[in-house]
């Protein structure tokens, strides 16, 4: 049995048709696709300002994780292990007949994407890295991922909600504000929590890193401060030959804040991938 099948359940194989996903076919002559993997409670919606876009060079597939937007849960907090989601995004690709590929993941999804890699090197073109680190963030960010998830368990979601925002049930000057609140509640508490053990207890794969033999993106926005800009560095330099960008007029969420900033610095990156 290959090694991203063990924690998955034999008796219930992966239906494409139940995961929600952005899939933009691209030409026909392109080379492999790229998967773009979200964070803690985000959804594929995190990408829409930069798929059409990468669509005109490859395919682009961007899937709601188990348990997140339109994508069903696989079980309680524990299926929320980046292991166990790692895995679940080989099965998924396989189900979709997905091969060799280019995996980029934003925050929680950069430490999934460093876990597909470990799993599956050889399907792996490329490797990008959107606002993450080695393993767990720093000490602020663990702090505000505890409290929100002790929330969660203690007093539900809403309560969960007005811990993320300081109070509030809608963020104002946030255009997507409705989306993300609706999106946040609709979150099963396990999902929620069992996110944020993940993210909370990541252990690094340094000596993994160290070695590998694909390209690989390191970038984050100027303003990031869920990894800080020195774990971020920190991130690039252990892994040989990685490219470290800094995105300009963004914060944690480059795609949403600064698309074509994400974009000058991705396409390019994907493109010198494909002929290496």
């Amino acid at each position: 049995m290959p090694a991203h099948a063990l924690p998955l359940d034999p008796a219930h194989p992966i239906d494409p048709s139940a995961v929600g996903v952005l899939d933009r076919p691209g030409p026909a002559d392109a080379g492999p696709p790229v998967v773009l993997l979200h964070g803690w409670t985000g959804s594929k919606e995190d990408f829409s300002a930069v798929v059409d876009a990468l669509s005109a060079d490859r395919r682009v597939l961007v899937p709601d994780l188990p348990g997140h937007g339109d994508t069903p849960a696989i079980g309680g907090e524990s299926a929320q292990a980046i292991g166990r989601v790692a895995a679940w995004v080989l099965a998924w690709l396989d189900a979709v007949g997905v091969g060799d590929v280019h995996v980029v993941g934003h925050s929680l999804g950069g430490l999934l994407a460093q876990r597909v890699a470990f799993l599956a090197a050889h399907r792996v073109t490329s490797l990008g890295l959107i606002g993450t680190g080695l393993g767990a963030p720093g000490e602020a960010t663990v702090d505000r991922a505890v409290r929100v998830a002790t929330t969660a368990r203690e007093d539900g979601m809403a309560a969960a909600w007005r811990t993320v925002t300081g109070g509030v049930d809608v963020v104002e000057d946030d255009p997507r504000g409705d989306f993300v609140r609706n999106r946040f509640l609709s979150l099963a508490p396990a999902t929620l929590i069992g996110g944020a053990r993940a993210l909370i207890s990541a252990a690094p794969l340094g000596a993994f890193l160290r070695g590998i033999d694909v390209p690989v993106l390191v970038c984050h926005g100027d303003g990031d401060d869920s990894w800080l800009p020195h774990e971020q560095r920190l991130l690039a330099r252990t892994i040989r030959g990685a490219q470290y960008v800094v995105i300009p007029d963004a914060l944690h969420s480059p795609a949403v804040e600064n698309p074509q900033g994400l974009l000058d610095v991705l396409q390019p990156f994907l493109a010198a991938a494909d002929v290496r």
